[in-house]
């Protein structure tokens, strides 16, 4: 009978023990995905370009449409009815062009959607070689750690939805929720998010009169720390008709059926490394 009850007994305290365990890993692995999408804390933005900026917001569509918006405001390409855009004139960007700059400016040598556009060679490796560039300076997180992290995160996720099956359904759907929002956060690390803040601070949106008076290096980086508010008040035909805002024209769905996102600068060190934005 003894024997009988130990075993009994020993049921319930194994099973405790397990769910103690599946409760830690899966906690420690969502806390690990956090991590490896989150740091550095810290990272170098000297010399970043508004390209750069908007990539660390929006990833490589939103650094194309900054991008985009300062070769429009320089008066050096348009969007025409059908949505493709084409150059207004034949001299390369000049000092001060990103690599994203002089790929779009060459992918329009004949008239093109700015979707189309976006997957032309030259300008793919543009955007890959600014997304390197931005998890080199601890901005962004780079290619692997978001697969390490993503692993961990669905790892975390399969233990979770284990404790649930268990019974434990006030810890495991809580933790098998979190371990799937992780892949869907945004790929910017606290370093990244600190400079965003900073530089919205520093550049917030003008008044429609300023907005029209804006160099296009400033419109640039309105876009960029902006988004699609920024193009609405700066480059709202523009970007209607080139697709930014996220509507397709009739005529532009028919070209693509047939076969076929300035002045250049970059953020400045006073606005990086001054005030609100000390350390990021």
């Amino acid at each position: 009978m003894n024997s009988a009850g130990r075993a009994v007994g020993a049921g319930p305290l194994t099973g405790g023990v397990m769910g103690t365990v599946g409760v830690v890993c899966a906690v420690v692995g969502l806390l690990g995905a956090w991590l490896l999408r989150r740091l550095p804390v810290r990272g170098r933005t000297e010399g970043l370009s508004a390209a750069g900026a908007a990539a660390v917001r929006g990833g490589a569509r939103a650094a194309l449409a900054a991008v985009a918006v300062e070769l429009h405001r320089a008066g050096t390409v348009e969007a025409g009815r059908s949505g493709r855009l084409r150059r207004l004139v034949h001299r390369a960007p000049g000092r001060g062009a990103t690599p994203l700059h002089r790929a779009l400016w060459a992918a329009l040598g004949r008239e093109l959607p700015l979707a189309d556009a976006a997957v032309a060679p030259a300008v793919r490796r543009a955007r890959a070689e600014l997304l390197a560039e931005l998890a080199g300076r601890g901005l962004r997180c780079g290619r692997a750690r978001l697969a390490a992290s993503t692993l961990l995160a669905l790892a975390s996720g399969g233990t979770a939805v284990a404790l649930a099956v268990r019974g434990d359904l006030a810890t495991g759907l809580p933790l098998a929720a979190l371990a799937l929002a992780v892949p869907c956060t945004p790929a910017r690390t606290l370093a990244g998010h600190r400079l965003l803040r900073a530089l919205r601070r520093r550049h917030p949106l003008p008044g429609a009169e300023a907005a029209q008076a804006a160099d296009p290096a400033e419109a640039g980086l309105l876009t960029a720390l902006h988004g699609r508010r920024a193009l609405r008040l700066l480059a709202p035909q523009f970007a209607a008709l080139s697709g930014l805002l996220g509507r397709r024209t009739a005529r532009e769905t028919v070209a693509r059926s047939e076969g076929d996102a300035f002045g250049f600068g970059t953020v400045s060190a006073s606005v990086l490394n001054s005030g609100d934005s000390h350390g990021i």
